[in-house]
């Protein structure tokens, strides 16, 4: 009876919460994001503005390389968890399926950057090619990471699949650090990012080996990941044209302005980026959450108006200090040596203030397998590529062009949203109306 009573105390009940797996993973994540944080704030004072700025932008293009990465990793989770008898016997085939899929492909993307090194050079105002290719063998390594990360996290093993997140971090920290230290600049840092993944796949990978040597005899030809249907290309879509918006600001800026604008830039850029961080994590709880609810119930529309309120207000705290106190803002970030950063990071915040309520809508969207969503995205991507390949005289002139679009996509979207709430609305109140109950208590 005591036991039972303690069971039931909230601290008992809270301590059970906060050492679940998924708690443990999502705590995983946030600390992780934040020792990637630390990191580039760390070379920003090691590194020249001219350095950063390439830096910054070099890494901002690998941004729709990880919704690739994502979606390969959503794939292997999904082929373990629903496997019989929870997937253990099905690993081996599974591991060694895609990565034989995958190194091909991660060969070819390293090809490709090595072949058009000196095309991106050129565009970005680079004095070497050699950034390009590291940048390209990190492109390579980050096709390895999803695949043991997914059976790890396929097999519910959220612990492991957080630590090993972590170590990831915490690796390109020391590692692309002691690099830059040493010298070696831009190239040590993206080499930083390069090593993180190949450690985090080597820990992942001892983890797994028992796993895997004790099922190898019972892989089989037909464990594989199989085909990429309709719903996987639109959430690929969406999920290529929302980082394309996320991060072409920063390209742009690299393109048209000198290194010293770029690299200030970059420093407003990575604060605006705390906004879209907050922004991803929370969009992905509300699409497990409502894909995983019934079509009529009513808690889905409660949670988009939780996840459209919470994230708005992060969002609007973040930019409202920008505002305020630009140059706080920027010495924390990066340093003094920033300072024309100021001129910028107000202007981003309200940027990525529109893009986080975007993004939320268009998760909820994607949730309810509301297809239509990807022609406002991609034609805001056109236009915004259109409207930066023609005004784009001053930094501010390229931000106010981007506001202006994700102004326009967020009123869209947002009248998507109302229709089809709307909709979903009168079926539920039908599907009431129509059910046992209500008919048994009608006179």
């Amino acid at each position: 009876m005591l036991s039972g009573l303690l069971r039931r105390l909230p601290l008992a009940w809270a301590w059970r919460g906060l050492t679940s797996g998924s708690v443990v993973l999502f705590g995983a994540l946030m600390f992780g994001n934040g020792v990637a944080y630390i990191y580039l704030m760390l070379v920003a004072r090691v590194m020249s503005p001219g350095e950063y700025g390439t830096l910054v932008t070099l890494t901002s293009t690998s941004y729709v390389l990880a919704v690739v990465m994502r979606t390969i990793q959503a794939w292997v989770v999904k082929a373990v968890s629903s496997a019989p008898g929870g997937g253990a016997r099905r690993v081996p085939g599974l591991f060694l399926t895609a990565l034989r899929a995958l190194v091909p492909v991660a060969t070819v993307v390293l090809a490709g950057y090595w072949l058009a090194s000196g095309w991106v050079a050129d565009f970005l105002h680079l004095d070497s090619a050699v950034p390009v290719i590291v940048l390209g063998l990190y492109s390579f390594s980050s096709f390895l990471v999803p695949v043991p990360r997914g059976v790890l996290l396929g097999l519910n093993r959220l612990q492991l699949a957080g630590a090993v997140h972590v170590v990831e971090d915490l690796a390109r920290l020391v590692g692309g650090l002691a690099l830059v230290v040493l010298g070696l600049g831009v190239n040590g840092a993206l080499a930083g990012y390069a090593i993180g993944n190949v450690v985090s796949f080597a820990l992942a990978l001892i983890w797994l080996w028992p796993l895997l040597a004790r099922h190898r005899g019972q892989a089989t030809q037909r464990d594989g990941l199989g085909g990429i249907d309709r719903y996987a290309s639109v959430l690929l879509i969406a999920n290529t044209c929302l980082m394309v918006m996320a991060s072409v600001d920063q390209i742009a800026v690299k393109h048209f302005f000198s290194d010293q604008v770029a690299g200030n830039y970059a420093v407003a850029f990575l604060l605006g980026r705390v906004i879209v961080m907050s922004t991803v994590a929370l969009g992905w709880v509300v699409f497990t959450r409502s894909a995983t609810m019934p079509v009529a119930d009513p808690r889905r529309l409660r949670l988009f108006a939780t996840g459209l309120a919470v994230i708005g207000s992060i969002a609007a705290v973040l930019t409202a200090g920008y505002l305020v106190a630009p140059g706080l803002a920027i010495r924390l970030m990066g340093g003094s040596q920033y300072e024309f950063a100021a001129d910028y990071v107000g202007l981003v915040g309200i940027e990525m203030t529109l893009f986080a309520l975007v993004y939320v809508q268009a998760y909820y969207h994607i949730s309810v397998k509301s297809m239509r969503i990807i022609w406002p995205l991609s034609l805001a991507v056109l236009l915004e590529i259109s409207l930066l390949a023609t005004y784009h005289d001053t930094v501010q002139q390229i931000l106010l062009s981007l506001i202006i679009v994700m102004g326009t996509l967020l009123v869209c979207v947002s009248a998507m949203s109302w229709w089809m709430l709307r909709a979903a609305g009168r079926s539920s109140r039908v599907a009431v109306r129509g059910s046992p109950e209500t008919a048994a208590n009608t006179p």
